[in-house]
């Protein structure tokens, strides 16, 4: 359900930063009068696309079943697909000026490649938790640099509008710094980063290996530590923080659990090794050995070991509160941010 969720949360943020869409629905090559009409059609089309864009978004935020998620990704990988396909056959530009259309191609190109092979694919704790931590922190890199990557792309198209507006002596609405989407998309990729060692961690509690533990913890700290560096950054990206305040409990929440747990676990595994070394001299020898002080070896090992998985249980139970309210949390934020998107009605500043 977890996993699901953050997936979900995920693709709402990667579909709905790809506001900047359009498409020419004409079956025949379109000739414009002038620059203002072909760009005013740009708008018109990005809106038709955003409201697609948006029932699929409403969908995920609203928990419809899988199966519709799925077919409405679908609709929009062939929807994205045609518009393609149908820009290059249809958009002559004008006067043979296909800057613009060519932007926007090359967008809508990185948008499906992004959307079909899943590489920003955030729920996968489970199976990045199973790997080296060299692959784990090299495919961490690499979801970043594809979000940077992306934003870059979308900023390069912005660029686009501005160079064909001043070309044309045309005043066009454009978004030169970071939007909410790339913002969202940066706060998530943190969260992502902690759950997967956090899943490689409360897997490693089930094994009696100190080292590996301890490794783990680490690691987990300095990203911790990292992250706050971050949220630091992002404070003042936008006026909703909200997003970045969570993001901040719930860094904290991690470096308190390493706090909590390691001594426990590291005592837990001491005792445990401990009592084996008696235990065994008690059934080799158990006339060396009175019962009382065995049982009270006994009961030393069960205290310590409760100790531990009852803190651990109760730390679980707090982060699954925890969860609950950044899911809620980076819905709310993604469902009261998006208002800025009213401005891609029209490209012109002027009617």
């Amino acid at each position: 359900m977890r996993n699901r969720k953050v997936l979900k949360a995920f693709i709402i943020k990667a579909l709905l930063l790809s506001v900047f869409f359009l498409e020419i629905q004409n079956g025949n090559a379109q000739s414009y009068r002038n620059a203002k009409a072909y760009i005013n059609d740009f708008g018109k089309n990005e809106l038709f696309v955003k409201e697609s864009l948006m029932e699929y978004s409403t969908a995920i935020i609203d928990a419809s079943p899988d199966a519709r998620i799925q077919n409405t990704l679908e609709r929009i990988y062939t929807k994205l697909e045609d518009m393609n396909i149908n820009l290059l056959k249809n958009d002559i530009g004008i006067s043979g000026d296909t800057n613009l259309r060519d932007a926007f191609i090359k967008l809508n190109n990185k948008t499906i490649t992004l959307l079909k092979n899943k590489s920003l694919k955030l729920n996968d704790y489970k199976v990045q938790s199973g790997l080296d931590y060299s692959e784990i922190y090299k495919n961490f890199a690499y979801k970043e640099f594809e979000i940077s990557k992306y934003y870059l792309e979308i900023l390069n198209y912005e660029s686009s509008k501005k160079e064909f507006g001043l070309k044309y002596k045309i005043s066009i609405r454009n978004y030169n710094k970071k939007n909410v989407f790339e913002y969202n998309a940066y706060e998530n990729l943190i969260f992502y980063k902690l759950n997967v060692l956090d899943e490689k961690i409360t897997q490693l509690f089930k094994y009696r290996n100190t080292p590996d533990v301890i490794e783990c913890t680490n690691f987990m700290t300095n990203l911790a530590e990292e992250s706050l560096i971050k949220t630091d950054i992002y404070k003042n990206d936008f006026t909703d923080t909200s997003l970045n305040d969570i993001n901040i409990e719930f860094v904290n929440f991690m470096l308190k659990q390493n706090e909590t747990l390691l001594p426990l676990y590291q005592q837990y595994i001491t005792v445990y090794e401990d009592f084996q070394k008696f235990k065994n001299k008690f059934l080799e020898d158990n006339n060396s050995i009175k019962v009382e002080d065995y049982n009270n070896e006994v009961q030393r090992y069960n205290d310590t070991k409760n100790k531990f998985f009852n803190t651990l249980y109760e730390n679980q139970l707090a982060k699954r509160e925890l969860l609950k309210r950044w899911y809620i949390t980076n819905s709310n934020f993604l469902k009261n941010n998006i208002q800025f998107e009213d401005l891609y009605e029209k490209f012109s500043n002027t009617d």
